[in-house]
């Protein structure tokens, strides 16, 4: 979804910086497509605002952040560890939510921006197999909800995608819901 959502931006004339965990695969996406990259660890809110200070000073005040981090691991509600549990709810919801608190009083001082958070489907139907990351896609939506009707004439805009079942390899291995 980033790779796609980054290059229909470039396309559009806009500057983009793409961040992800893992530098080299950042860096190979941004070259290939034209973008600017950086490694990131959303868990990481200073290690965050350090990386939002660096784009803002190389490409000027940022008008869009799509907070698209997200891991889904998939098997058994019962068979999954507390490690598990904490990696996907850390990087779900708190990667998330750190994104808006770094971004969303910039946007709000300048009366302009654009909060786009991607949740999923899953946060509408359940994704057997996937308990806790259809609960942090809940969390999503429902702060996205939330944080929209607290900015309410600001000037900054919040979106929430819920995109279906997108062929990529957090898809592997997940069963259809059933009904």
């Amino acid at each position: 979804i980033g790779r796609p959502s980054a290059a229909a931006f470039l396309a559009r004339g806009m500057l983009v910086a793409l961040a992800h965990i893992d530098a080299a695969l950042v860096e190979n996406v941004a070259r290939d497509i034209g973008a600017s990259a950086l490694a990131l660890d959303v868990t990481n809110a200073e290690e965050f605002e350090r990386v939002v200070d660096n784009v803002e000073r190389a490409l000027g005040p940022l008008d869009v952040l799509v907070n698209n981090a997200g891991i889904m691991p998939v098997g058994p509600f019962l068979d999954e560890s507390a490690a598990t549990t904490r990696r996907i709810v850390d990087i779900n919801v708190h990667g998330v939510l750190n994104g808006m608190k770094i971004l969303l009083p910039r946007f709000v001082a300048r009366r302009r921006g654009h909060l786009v958070n991607v949740a999923s489907m899953a946060a509408k139907v359940p994704a057997p197999g996937g308990v806790t990351y259809t609960g942090t896609k809940h969390f999503i939506l429902g702060a996205s909800d939330a944080v929209r009707q607290e900015l309410r004439g600001t000037g900054v805009e919040v979106t929430c995608l819920m995109p279906g079942p997108v062929l990529t390899e957090m898809m592997a291995g997940l069963r259809p819901a059933r009904g």
